[in-house]
């Protein structure tokens, strides 16, 4: 009877001390994870300040009084006379 005792708490402390393993193992992989989520969090947070700066950008630099200068000064460009201005009509109706 006393062997068969021993043996009880022999696997009564081996399955505590496993137990023990697989809570820290769970906790580690945990803080694990909860720092990679910041990183990501914190890369979506810079990724979403960047893509505010772009079309910032982006609206600055097809404002239409910024392409019609543009146009004036690189390519020599001037708003057609009254006279040049054709409308074609859509023949499909």
């Amino acid at each position: 009877m006393i062997r068969g005792n021993a043996l009880l708490i022999a696997l009564l402390i081996a399955l505590a001390a496993s137990s023990a393993l697989g809570v820290i193992s769970s906790q580690h992989k945990a803080r694990n994870l909860r720092g990679a989520l910041e990183r990501e969090q914190n890369r979506a947070k810079s990724l979403e300040v960047e893509r505010r700066q772009l079309q910032l950008e982006q609206s600055t630099l097809t404002a239409p009084h910024r392409v019609e200068a543009l146009a004036r000064k690189r390519l020599g460009m001037i708003p057609p006379q009254t006279g040049q201005i054709v409308v074609l009509e859509d023949g499909r109706s």
